[in-house]
């Protein structure tokens, strides 16, 4: 129905400027690279004056995760057990003129968790985004995996998420943390259970369910909860995945290998920054309506 009193003069003035900023667009896209789509959506320095903590941070996922933030100007907690590598990631990231703060913890143990955390929090700090990618797999079969090996892969990979999340959700409410983020890696593993990666699958299996949990809880709060589901990782835990495993099922390294990267659509393994780069943004910004899912990036595994 047209409006009365000759405001049809108008609508049509409307369709006019819409036809114009078609045009304009049409003539714009022959220069592609000259059309800024994403203006003001700029990742560089988007985490200024955050502090960003994250696990696993001394190789692989963790140490991409962490120069990445860096790059943001993010202050990041490094939180490993490899002390020595944790250092020099540290050094590494106070190159770019960002302050690094390493230490050194026990994912295995609680204890040496709440403890690492009250010398965190001694100072009075507020965790702006918690990052969860540690993370321990065995090669066995779950008939031949014994009570050590489920507990040790189950506190590493599951409760210590559960336990760091609980401690740093509670410190962005004690602080009044603006759009707080947590983000945890599970692993394609958790959609798609794989043959002799029993409990590391399942252990994955319940990061899914954390998160889904946790976002419920801490939404009200501003907390988003987001996960992410990597495929197969071009890291050193991959290379030392297809020397156990391969034998498991009767092959090499080599083999082995070759045989999981073809059954990637992609027929690639992906590359640790681009974890990281899907991270940065799950934490960035453009991401505070997003909150419980966890994001499969597999180059299409998880669909065959």
């Amino acid at each position: 129905m047209l409006p009365e009193n000759g405001s049809t003069d108008i609508i049509r003035n409307k369709y006019r400027l819409v036809a114009g900023l078609v045009q304009t667009c049409e003539i714009q896209l022959k220069y592609p690279m000259k059309i800024e789509l994403l203006k003001g959506r700029n990742m560089d320095n988007i985490f200024a004056g955050k502090n960003v903590l994250i696990t696993g941070a001394a190789g692989g996922i963790g140490q991409a995760v962490a120069k990445r933030f860096a790059e943001g100007k993010a202050n990041v907690i490094l939180l490993d057990n490899r002390e020595q590598l944790l250092i020099q990631v540290a050094r590494d990231i106070e190159k770019t003129g960002v302050k690094a703060f390493p230490f050194c913890v026990n994912l295995n143990d609680m204890n040496d968790i709440t403890s690492v955390f009250n010398k965190i929090f001694a100072d009075e700090i507020a965790i702006d985004v918690l990052v969860n990618c540690a993370g321990i797999s065995t090669s066995k079969l779950l008939i031949e995996v014994e009570n050590d090996d489920w507990d040790r892969i189950m506190n590493v990979n599951l409760k210590s998420v559960w336990l760091i999340s609980k401690l740093v959700a509670r410190n962005m409410i004690e602080k009044n943390t603006v759009n707080g983020k947590i983000v945890s890696i599970a692993s394609q593993a958790a959609r798609i259970g794989e043959y002799g990666n029993g409990v590391y699958s399942i252990s994955k299996a319940g990061i899914v369910m954390l998160t889904q949990v946790l976002s419920l809880e801490l939404a009200k709060y501003g907390i988003s909860v987001s996960g992410v589901c990597p495929g197969y990782i071009n890291t050193d835990m991959m290379q030392e995945v297809f020397k156990k495993r391969g034998p498991i099922e009767g092959m090499t390294a080599e083999q082995y290998e070759k045989r999981l990267v073809e059954s990637v659509p992609m027929q690639r393994m992906c590359e640790s920054d681009e974890i990281a780069d899907l991270i940065a943004y799950l934490a960035s910004p453009n991401a505070n309506y997003i909150t419980g899912v966890c994001i499969t990036i597999a180059g299409g595994k998880t669909l065959i």
